[in-house]
């Protein structure tokens, strides 16, 4: 067992990091932003990634390198967080309010009086909120709106109340330099158009990011807290746990602050790698909402039940959090029987013949339109 760490918990899952010393990482998709932002003609970006991969924290910080930053806080540019995941911009117009509380506490706002009488008008609509953000841009300052979880809009509650006009609406300030957009979301903006069958040309607007698992480095640097974040500071894990988060994290963030956190309970309480390892698993299988595998049957039709039923959904529920689609399920079934018949082949179970015409039936399948007259011999 390792000894007590010498340095309080710095692992912080699965909540949103709004701590600096906690955010590690994503140096490029932070440069990436700020260049969409900072560039001749500003472009709203659709940040993209699965549930707990980090999109909330990425849009927190750069909200806050933006308002506390000296570059930053003393330019054109007004930028604010909000989520429409915390019951506030349930309609239309509740969104127009929020965004006015937002943007009138940034400096550059409370700079102009024109702006200041702007933002403090009682009642906030469609009309109202454009002409407040055309004021901006007349004053040569861009409202930039860091909105996370954007996919809760395509909910059927949320549906009612934002129809295409207010889409089309944001289009218009987009389209006309008076806004900008980073948005967060589960799946691109045009999944959403084509799944729920929107025409408005909002959905085609800007710059798409998606947001994949920590690099080697980065991961290092997380399991490492609090050194690097705190002058002086030593890590909170030993190097043997250190190596354990990365092996259970797989570079996945959530994973990593998870690991790093039971590890380090373990440490304090004089607990075991099992018992740690256990709880991590435990815990990680509800946050990032993982199927839990099925139990075996005991009795011969519980065992039917579980080979025939069970089992596939579970592994359908699989494919799904790593995002294969149908076609992708059928080539990985079809490319790994054509393995199996080969193994098959070699060893002398099946014919040369029944392996070479299932072997073709798997090219035609995906080639036909290269193959042509081959495949209809």
């Amino acid at each position: 067992m390792a000894p007590p760490s010498p340095s309080p918990c710095p692992f912080s899952a699965p909540s949103m990091l709004k701590k600096r010393d906690c955010f590690v990482g994503r140096k490029d998709e932070l440069k990436f932003i700020q260049s969409q932002m900072t560039g001749p003609q500003p472009t709203s970006v659709n940040i993209v990634g699965p549930h707990k991969i980090g999109k909330s924290s990425l849009l927190w910080r750069f909200y806050q390198i933006c308002r506390n930053h000296r570059q930053y806080a003393s330019s054109r540019y007004a930028v604010i967080y909000l989520s429409f995941q915390d019951g506030e911009c349930q309609t239309e117009n509740t969104f127009y309010q929020r965004v006015a509380e937002e943007l009138s506490q940034a400096p550059v706002i409370q700079a102009k009086r024109s702006l200041v009488t702007a933002f403090s008008a009682a009642n906030w609509e469609r009309s109202t909120f454009a002409k407040a953000m055309r004021l901006c841009e007349s004053e040569k300052i861009l409202p930039v709106l860091c909105i996370d979880k954007f996919e809760a809009l395509f909910q059927d509650s949320y549906r009612e109340e934002f129809d295409e006009g207010f889409y089309d609406n944001l289009h218009s300030l987009i389209n006309n330099s008076a806004l900008m957009l980073v948005l967060a979301s589960l799946e691109t903006l045009d999944s959403y158009r084509t799944k729920y069958k929107l025409t408005s040309s909002f959905f085609n607007v800007g710059s798409v990011s998606p947001l994949e698992k920590f690099s080697e480095a980065e991961a290092k640097k997380l399991v490492e807290l609090p050194k690097g974040t705190i002058a002086g500071a030593i890590p909170a894990l030993t190097e043997t746990n250190q190596r354990l988060a990365l092996e259970w994290g797989e570079r996945h963030p959530v994973r990593l602050q998870l690991a790093g956190r039971y590890l380090w309970e373990a440490q304090q309480r004089r607990k075991n790698v099992n018992w740690a390892k256990q709880n991590f698993q435990n815990q990680a299988r509800v946050v990032l909402q993982l199927p839990t595998p099925p139990k075996r049957p005991q009795k011969l039709g519980q065992w039917l039940r579980w080979l025939v039923l069970d089992v596939p959904i579970w592994v359908g529920n699989l494919t799904k959090r790593f995002g294969l689609k149908v076609d992708d399920i059928f080539a990985w079934v079809m490319g790994l029987s054509v393995i199996i018949v080969a193994i098959m082949c070699v060893a002398g179970i099946v014919t040369e013949k029944y392996f070479f015409d299932l072997f073709k039936k798997f090219l035609c399948g995906s080639l036909s339109p290269v193959l042509g007259k081959w495949c209809d011999g």
